[in-house]
């Protein structure tokens, strides 16, 4: 007597999530100095602290605004972008502890634990180190090359979320009333989207650079 065939149960598929990442891979800076080593790695690292510093003090102010134009997203950007994720946090991280330690690495040479914890620009500043390890992490992820203009702009978008948390909650007198957004974001946004664009074609030059150079090597 045949045997009752048994129903087979649906095949449940999990979805997997985030699969538009890919796997960890190199960063840029990795990339292109395959055989750098790690005083070697350092000293990019600290150079990148250095660009940071430069950033921020090329800066120019709007009437009525106290928080002032700078380079540092640009500065911000790149680093997050040829470092990866270690090293990009690495850098930005010593640029903030400097700054912290009294050494006047901000805009206008602003320093010091007050300034950090209580300064109307503590939050862009915030948001500095959440962009930076935003793009490290993406660039490393498969998210860089004719990709890496959307890894800059998230990036980019990223930081205002502390500084307008910031702003919200902490009473200084600006943004004026019911003008958080317009004074605390959009009048930035315009010169941002340069400076990302700038950040962005400076790393897709670079990746073209590092992918040459492997193909010479193979």
């Amino acid at each position: 007597m045949a045997r009752a065939l048994q129903p087979t149960a649906p095949e449940v598929r999990i979805a997997r999530p985030l699969t538009w990442l890919g796997a960890k891979n190199k960063s840029l800076m990795d990339t292109l100095l395959p055989n750098a080593t790690t005083v070697q790695r350092l000293v990019i690292a600290l150079v990148f602290v250095g660009i940071l510093v430069g950033s921020s003090h090329a800066r120019f102010y709007l009437p009525n605004n106290p928080v002032p134009f700078t380079l540092q997203t640009f500065g911000v950007l790149l680093t997050g972008g040829v470092l990866g994720f270690r090293w990009g946090m690495f850098s930005i991280l010593t640029w903030y502890f400097l700054g912290m330690a009294g050494v006047g690495v901000f805009a206008s040479g602003a320093n010091g634990w007050a300034f950090l914890s209580g300064g109307i620009s503590a939050g862009y500043i915030i948001g500095f180190i959440a962009s930076t390890a935003t793009v490290g992490y993406l660039s490393q992820r498969g998210w860089n090359r004719g990709r890496g203009l959307w890894t800059m702009l998230l990036g980019g978008l990223i930081l205002y979320l502390p500084a307008l948390l910031w702003l919200h909650f902490f009473d200084f007198g600006w943004p004026a009333e019911g003008k958080l957004f317009e004074q605390g974001m959009y009048v930035f946004m315009p010169g941002d989207l340069l400076k990302l664009m700038g950040a962005s074609l400076v790393t897709a030059g670079l990746w073209t650079l590092a992918d040459r150079r492997k193909d010479k090597s193979t």
